[in-house]
């Protein structure tokens, strides 16, 4: 099976950590916008996981709001509010890397986060009801790095 899901949660830590005083202790704009960027990379690499566990080969492509229409024709429902900030997240890919103007507010990171975790807990949901069990201590960034 991909690793896809265990790399969005290592995305989902290192902006964690990034967004925690000891990540950036000078609290620096820069700093931050790095955590939007991984944040974007995990949410991206889970939906490409599920895309790919319903048998479907994912784009590579880094536009969420075409991943969500990809994962959507396997019959995965992805949230109202996820698809609402996908535009804005997609952009975070390149503009927090690239864009000298970027910076992103932290109240739509923390909330990203919270889409990536429900995201995260629905796939495995879906997984643990299609396979019966699943190891997801393996795979989860909740569980394996709390804020």
């Amino acid at each position: 099976m991909s690793n896809l899901l265990k790399r969005a949660a290592v995305d989902i830590r290192i902006a964690k950590t990034l967004l925690t005083h000891e990540g950036n202790p000078t609290n620096d704009p820069m700093v931050t916008d790095q955590a939007a960027y991984h944040i974007q990379q995990g949410i991206e690499k889970a939906l490409k996981y599920q895309t790919e566990i319903s048998g479907l080969s994912y784009k590579k492509i880094h536009n969420l709001v075409g991943l969500i229409v990809d994962v959507e024709s396997t019959g995965f429902i992805v949230s109202n509010d996820l698809k609402s900030m996908a535009y804005q997240i997609s952009d975070w890919e390149a503009s927090s890397r690239y864009n000298d103007n970027f910076t992103v507010n932290k109240a739509d990171l923390e909330k990203a986060l919270r889409l990536f975790e429900e995201l995260e807990k629905q796939i495995l949901d879906r997984l643990t009801q299609q396979l019966g069990t699943v190891d997801c201590s393996k795979a989860s960034a909740s569980e394996s790095n709390p804020a």
